[in-house]
């Protein structure tokens, strides 16, 4: 996994200071103020037990801290764990932090993270990371500050699991006590406490004087929800907010030059595309996922509509993922309406009155679910491929949701949507995190995030096969196999992959953009007075 971390790394800080070049000499940090961040929808929940997309995890990642994270060069560094041992392929053993406690005043230690990780990864009622995180059973306490933590079959990965921010550990205490209402009002170790949530507005956090390690140079952080774009920048500009989440990607290069402000950018892992729903006919057909992809023109939408916020992708894998496979989708693929719409004809289908193709007298009527905002340009994008699927004769009916209402769809038992755009970041920099989870038949959801009801023993025998291997040349083979058929069988259009952005007023210090959109430094942010 070197060589994706280093590429991550040196391409992150190449954008970063390629935008906004930095001359001035260090200033000292100073303590105190409010730091207010503009980002476009609100936190599903503030417990990684609900709760795995950006909108909750930039805040509770500052409330609850893991036993290792993943750093901004994509090394594991130690959090609440001083150190660790792999034992076996299936178990890794951590020294940890003493003398810590919880914002309730309760003591961390092992039965802590004992109770964090067997609420997590209990069968009858498991946590919407344990999808996502592997095969991991559990935690063992070995003393009261030495834990175990077991995975039920060998899995090369492990450490980057632990390392996600989902894997913060909570208050016992506070779980028992406040019940469903946790996931409202977290306890943590963290350098910040859980202030206040007004839905749909804002959510803020105060820093913790009490805190174990480095202390907080802010006062308190202030996480306000502003749907629109526009009305973000502008809400920068006027010095409403110091920060803005999610930029609107036309006004990149107008801040980038205007020295009152600052745009940091980092190399993402995170591929947007419209995903494939192949129980629903007549996408389950592969002659008709075929037209789909050849009648979308993702370089015009990534030239004319990102403007720069991403990069188009090749797979649903980013290029910094441990396991990545170039695929030539350009190649294999090519935007060509006039071939799209013969395979339609292959497949049945005829022009109708109205130019829309028809089987049997029946309109070729696809229905798209689509967030608006959480992406970067998700609305844009939808609309795009709407446009371009009217030119092959495929008309698109698109249900605009908010976002927590597109979560919960997609994790629902049936799905009733052909087509769906949405987004993964492979967390762990690790093929495994997005290959297994993504696509192979027990992951259908709410299980797992198969949407796409993709089925394949020969899909599912490769990445099992690679989370066993210990083998790390191995590993990237078989990835690349499984990448092959995904390709093959069309379970997705990839459009982009996505750069991390954030936008903030000039005397906003500290803020270092992470590839991993959890994990975004707000710690140790500063303001310069």
């Amino acid at each position: 996994m070197r060589s994706a971390r280093s590429f991550l790394l040196a391409v992150g800080l190449i954008v970063a200071i390629a935008m906004n070049p930095v001359w001035a000499a260090p200033v000292a940090p100073t303590r105190g103020g409010t730091l207010t961040i503009a980002r476009p929808v609100d936190a599903v929940s503030l417990d990684p037990y609900f709760e795995t997309t950006a909108p909750g995890a930039w805040i509770y990642q500052l409330i609850l801290e893991p036993l290792v994270i993943m750093g901004p060069d994509m090394k594991v560094q130690p959090k609440l764990a001083t150190s660790w041992n792999v034992m076996s392929p299936t178990r890794i053993r951590f020294a940890l932090r003493r003398d810590v406690k919880f914002h309730d005043g309760t003591p961390f230690n092992a039965a802590a993270v004992k109770f964090t990780f067997d609420r997590s990864f209990d069968p009858r009622t498991p946590s919407r990371w344990a999808s996502i995180a592997g095969p991991i059973k559990g935690a063992e306490v070995v003393d009261d500050y030495t834990v175990d933590i077991v995975a039920s079959e060998s899995y090369s990965p492990l450490i980057y699991s632990v390392a996600m921010v989902y894997a913060g550990i909570v208050s016992p205490t506070a779980v028992q006590r406040m019940g469903a209402e946790f996931s409202r009002r977290p306890v943590g170790t963290g350098p910040f406490r859980f202030e206040e949530w007004r839905t749909n507005d804002r959510i803020s956090v105060t820093r913790s004087d009490d805190y174990w390690g480095q202390k907080a140079y802010l006062d308190r952080i202030v996480f306000r929800v502003i749907p629109e774009e526009s009305a973000r920048m502008i809400a920068l500009r006027t010095g409403e907010v110091d920060m803005v989440l999610m930029p609107a990607p036309a006004q990149l290069q107008i801040f980038a030059r205007d020295a009152n402000f600052t745009v940091a950018s980092a190399t993402g892992l995170r591929v947007v595309m419209i995903a494939m729903n192949l129980s629903r006919p007549p996408v389950s057909d592969v002659r008709v996922r075929r037209a789909m992809i050849m009648g979308t023109d993702r370089k015009s939408i990534v030239d004319n509509i990102l403007e720069g916020a991403g990069a188009p992708a090749d797979g649903v894998l980013a290029p910094g993922v441990f396991g990545y496979k170039p695929l030539g989708l350009d190649t294999r693929y090519p935007y060509n309406p006039q071939r799209a719409r013969t395979l339609l004809q292959e497949a049945g289908f005829r022009p109708g009155p109205d130019g829309i193709m028809q089987r049997e007298g029946i309109p070729l009527v696809l229905t798209l679910l689509s967030p608006r905002g959480r992406f970067f340009k998700d609305a844009e994008i939808s609309e795009a491929f709407q446009a371009q699927m009217r030119e092959i004769g495929v008309r698109v009916d698109i249900s605009f949701l908010e976002w927590a209402t597109v979560f919960t769809t997609m994790r629902a038992a049936v799905l009733d949507y052909h087509v769906v755009t949405r987004g993964w970041v492979t967390t762990t920099a690790d093929a495994d995190y997005s290959l297994l989870p993504l696509f192979r038949s027990d992951q259908v959801p709410p299980r797992g995030w198969n949407l796409h009801r993709y089925f394949n023993p020969e899909y599912d025998k490769l990445v099992d096969q690679a989370r066993s291997s210990t083998s790390a040349r191995e590993r990237e083979e078989i990835y690349g196999r499984a990448q092959e058929l995904l390709a093959r069988d069309i379970m997705a259009i990839p459009v982009y992959v996505s750069r991390e952005i954030a936008v903030m007023r000039a005397n906003v210090k500290g803020f270092v953009p992470h590839p991993i959109e959890y994990n975004q430094g707000f710690a140790y942010v500063w303001i310069q007075r």
